[in-house]
């Protein structure tokens, strides 16, 4: 350490919670956090914010529901890449159906109903977990590669099959579409990180995070104690689902490839998983499965 707490004292409960206690990390995480928003539209080629900074970003996003969900909630999922299309493709809808509706408003209700996708398919795996419920997310992986895939509507019956996101502003700019520069790209994309990097660190340091981390560790006494299984999983469900709108700020891309070619590496990630689970023999069937204990 280059630095040390002593004489920094606590007089509240406020400073006490604080997410950075100390001055010292207050300041370098606000420096970091200006600099990754400076510096590289300033510096990096329109090369590096495409192709490297910009889907980064996403699928930071994608990692902070991810994180929840299977760090804090300890609900397996091997569908992630299915349920980024979801958001993506609902922001592009919504974008498309609605021009007069603001790109915000656009991002937030693809949100909604990517968690509502999520909850469509949590529900029914409540009662399961460990290797049946990695099977489930990935069976719901397979189905919604297939949807994307057949059903010409989600491309605007486009006849090559990609899409392209309409223009829209944000505070005057460009932030989608093909007039969109990569620079405005990257900053609403560090921006979304920004915000919803802080929703996760508070939403895991209170009642809904402490009951993700009951059920996590024994679900059982989380349950003598008065946490509500069901509920508290669809909650993690819910809220990994609607992070996965954070691929809504892909679909502010250019052209869009296929879905399967999309989609294809997540695919081959989620079979290397199978294959681990399956080889590891702590992977059994649940515990809940002869008597749930909803």
């Amino acid at each position: 350490m280059i630095y040390r707490e002593t004489g920094q004292f606590k007089s509240s409960y406020a400073s006490d919670q604080a997410i950075f206690p100390i001055i010292q990390d207050r300041i370098f995480v606000l420096l970091a956090v200006a600099a990754a928003f400076v510096v590289p539209p300033l510096l990096a080629s329109g090369y590096w914010l495409e192709a490297v900074l910009i889907p980064l970003l996403i699928y930071a996003l994608a990692a902070l529901g991810l994180n929840l969900l299977m760090g804090y909630a300890g609900q397996v999922s091997l569908g992630t890449g299915g349920f980024m299309a979801v958001g993506a493709y609902s922001a592009f809808k919504l974008s498309t159906a609605f021009p007069q509706v603001n790109v915000a408003i656009v991002f937030l209700l693809s949100g909604l109903l990517t968690a509502l996708a999520g909850l469509v398919f949590g529900i029914p795996s409540l009662r399961i977990k460990g290797f049946y419920l990695a099977v489930a997310t990935l069976a719901a992986q397979f189905f919604l590669i297939w949807l994307f895939n057949k059903v010409p509507w989600f491309v605007n019956y486009a006849s090559s099959g990609t899409i392209t996101a309409p223009t829209r502003t944000m505070f005057g700019v460009v932030v989608s579409g093909p007039q969109a520069t990569a620079e405005a790209r990257y900053v609403v994309a560090m921006a979304l990180v920004t915000i919803f990097a802080l929703v996760a660190k508070n939403l895991v340091r209170g009642r809904v995070g402490r009951s993700w981390m009951a059920i996590r560790d024994r679900d059982i006494a989380a349950e003598i104690i008065g946490v509500r299984p069901m509920r508290t999983s669809a909650r993690s469900t819910a809220a990994w689902r609607g992070r996965s709108w954070s691929s809504s700020t892909w679909a502010a891309r250019k052209p869009w490839p296929s879905t399967s070619t999309c989609l294809s590496s997540s695919s081959s990630w989620s079979l290397s998983e199978v294959s681990e689970v399956s080889s590891d023999p702590s992977w059994g069937p649940p515990s809940s499965c002869s008597s749930p204990s909803f």
